[in-house]
């Protein structure tokens, strides 16, 4: 085997730590860059949200009773005025009281209106307009299914609800995670009757981690 003379590794000896030093150039060139921030996404920026709660609910009970409730949002627009969401939620009543507790199945559509997003421009990075930017009230329509173990049955309301969203991380990234502290409420459009229980309104208090990207 022909063994390559000293001019030939000290050449390739060469090429290699140029191709190392263009590696750590692009690195450093990166890093002062620094975050990409929101304003310049290309893309509106998604929310994907998962929490637990209660929800205070008196159907078939003797009394308004805090039951487990957990819940689930997806939605676009997290820096719009007004953005668009996806809201799931369930309730688990049965096997924790006495009488015809009932579980809640629901999901609806609704516009979430932050009345500080025309105010506070985006790129303010104090903690309180953050906070106020991100937090809003909510409306739309949704669907909740109402049963007990045996019976079952629907109804169609008004979805009604406020949040609380804090930044947990640094300002300037185009992603992010806050806390959400938020009350939910569907007011039915009509009382359905299930195994003998009118199911009425309830109201539910939760909080959750939020996900923007």
């Amino acid at each position: 085997m022909r063994r390559q003379g000293p001019d030939k590794d000290r050449g390739s000896g060469a090429a290699r730590a140029l191709a190392i030093l263009g590696v750590l150039a692009t690195t450093a060139a990166r890093a002062q860059d620094g975050p990409r921030p929101a304003a310049d996404a290309t893309r509106p920026r998604l929310t994907a949200a998962l929490g637990m709660g209660a929800s205070l609910d008196a159907a078939g009970l003797s009394r308004t009773e805090v039951i487990p409730a957990f819940f689930a949002t997806g939605g676009v627009g997290a820096d719009w005025p007004v953005g668009a969401e996806l809201a799931a939620f369930a309730s688990s009543a049965q096997g924790r009281f006495d009488g015809t507790p009932i579980d809640r199945l629901a999901l609806a559509a609704i516009a979430v209106v932050r009345p500080a997003a025309w105010k506070l421009a985006l790129g303010d990075r104090r903690l309180p307009a953050r906070i106020l930017r991100a937090s809003g009230v909510e409306v739309g329509l949704g669907l909740e299914r109402d049963g007990t173990t045996t019976h079952s049955g629907s109804r169609f309301g008004l979805h009604l609800g406020a949040r609380l969203e804090i930044p947990l991380g640094l300002p300037g990234y185009a992603s992010e995670l806050r806390l959400r502290l938020a009350v939910r409420r569907m007011e039915g459009f009509y009382t359905p009757v299930v195994q003998g229980v009118g199911v009425g309104n309830s109201v539910e208090l939760f909080s959750a981690l939020v996900t923007v990207f």
